[in-house]
């Protein structure tokens, strides 16, 4: 089973730094990621946003 990753940021100013760093301690192996960009309006539905097209 695929551990699928979803990672984004509301602006610009923001890294997905953090998201990084507790995939890591968690110990994901081999994840297929999703990093939507910053700037993705928060009012979309999840399954509406362009990277879960």
């Amino acid at each position: 089973m695929a551990n699928l990753i979803y990672k984004r940021v509301s602006t610009d100013q923001q890294s997905t730094a953090r998201q990084n760093l507790v995939l890591a301690e968690a110990g994901i192996e081999d994840p297929v990621v999703f990093e939507e960009d910053a700037g993705t309006s928060s009012r979309l539905h999840p399954l509406q946003r362009p990277k879960f097209g």
